[in-house]
């Protein structure tokens, strides 16, 4: 049995289908979200994914999921020593090692969504079969930033329009693969400071408790065990690239054997089984069964 396990946390992607069994633990949480105008439960109950995918609608709502799954998985016999979240998925790590309450989480993420979605006239792209480095210096002397290192030739892009067109052009011209996202905005760029800035009150209101277990953090890669640290990460979040090769070098340094995707789909699985890593990751219904 795996005894050093990790809880990794999607960020924002593929909805889901459907509410997790036991969401009637965390009906509370739903009725926040209503509260704030997002009638999740009803869109998820008539398919309304059109609705669901919006970036106000769709943060909330993955949060939600993954705090669900997170529980199913306790309840079958999974315990983390550590959590990981990519992007907005910290929120659910947060609320896992114990550092925000449930309803603080929903809370801050639900405005997070609002300020978020209303960031407009950016772009995202992936560009593939090129490192971090080469795709950085690709960005020198344009807007664009690197948002994600999601794996050694996997990095994601944001910024204006036009120039992240123009990074896409380099990259090619490179080498590269490129491939543009269906986003609503640039996220993790400097062009979200707006959305940045405004979430920053509420958060700074928020308590932050010390964690019971460590917290890989995104915006540095490292495990993090002090509230205080935590907290001032999660005010650097929405413009900070998100460096999962370093939460991922960090899941071996702490030894973590299995790590576990606490969500909907198995993105964070699948890039976990493209590296060279001796951890053994498991989408949630993988881990599920393994313990039925």
């Amino acid at each position: 049995m795996s005894s050093n396990v990790a809880f990794l946390f999607p960020g924002q992607g593929r909805i889901p289908e459907a509410l997790p069994s036991n969401s009637n633990q965390f009906s509370p949480l739903l009725a926040l979200a209503n509260d704030a105008g997002l009638a999740l439960e009803t869109w998820i109950g008539s398919g309304d994914t059109d609705r669901l995918s919006q970036t106000d609608a769709a943060q909330p709502i993955l949060l939600f999921d993954s705090l669900c799954r997170a529980q199913c998985l306790r309840d079958v016999g999974w315990s983390p020593m550590c959590v990981a979240g990519h992007s907005l998925g910290e929120y659910a790590a947060l609320v896992s090692a114990g550092v925000l309450t449930q309803a603080d989480a929903m809370r801050a993420v639900i405005e997070r969504g609002h300020l978020m979605s209303h960031v407009q006239g950016g772009a995202m792209a992936a560009i593939l079969k090129l490192d971090l480095e080469t795709v950085t210096a690709l960005c020198d002397g344009t807007e664009t930033v690197v948002a994600n290192h999601n794996a050694l030739t996997q990095v994601i892009v944001s910024g204006p329009i036009a120039s992240v067109k123009l990074v896409i052009q380099r990259a090619e011209d490179a080498g590269g693969r490129c491939i543009p996202l269906n986003v609503s905005g640039p996220f993790h760029s400097p062009l979200m400071q707006p959305a940045q800035d405004a979430l920053s009150p509420l958060l700074q209101q928020l308590d932050f408790a010390e964690p019971r277990i460590p917290v890989i953090s995104g915006v540095n890669g490292k495990a993090e065990d002090k509230a205080t640290v935590l907290k001032d990460l999660l005010l650097r979040q929405i413009t900070a690239s998100v460096r999962w090769v370093d939460v991922a070098n960090e899941l071996e340094r702490l030894d973590v054997d299995t790590a576990i995707e606490v969500g909907t789909g198995d993105v964070l699985t699948r890039l976990g089984l493209r590296s060279n890593s001796p951890i053994r990751f498991l989408t949630f219904e993988e881990a599920i069964h393994e313990r039925e």
